[in-house]
């Protein structure tokens, strides 16, 4: 019995490890996330079929799980690309950070390079 339950341990504790190694790093612009944009708030959201976290340096870019991130993007042609694609899967890829202020409507931000239609 107590070999059964400190193997139980175990497994638990390499499971919550290996969950921890595949969070989204913050700060890298190749990263990719893909699910439904919606707007809230004048805000575009980017919800997600599965949570995901997300993993950096500073605390406010460690966020333990989020189906949602607020997106925005700072080219021009990739921000007016966002409203026809609300209410649309779609396919993303720029950088990830916390959400640090009250204009960050979901505790996940990324700053698009790209967006497009799945």
């Amino acid at each position: 019995m107590k070999t059964l339950l400190i193997t139980c341990l175990a497994f638990l504790i390499t499971f919550a490890t290996a969950r921890a190694d595949e969070c989204m790093p913050a700060n890298d612009d190749t990263m990719i996330a893909e699910g439904r944009l919606i707007q809230r708030d004048d805000a575009f959201i980017l919800q997600l079929p599965e949570a995901v976290c997300l993993k950096g340096d500073s605390d406010t870019d460690n966020v333990d799980a989020s189906t949602e991130i607020h997106i925005y993007s700072l080219d021009d042609k990739v921000q007016a690309s966002l409203p026809g694609l609300v209410g649309k899967d779609v396919h993303v890829r720029g950088s990830m950070m916390g959400a640090t202020t009250q204009h960050h409507k979901a505790p996940i931000v990324m700053q698009l390079i790209e967006a497009g239609e799945i």
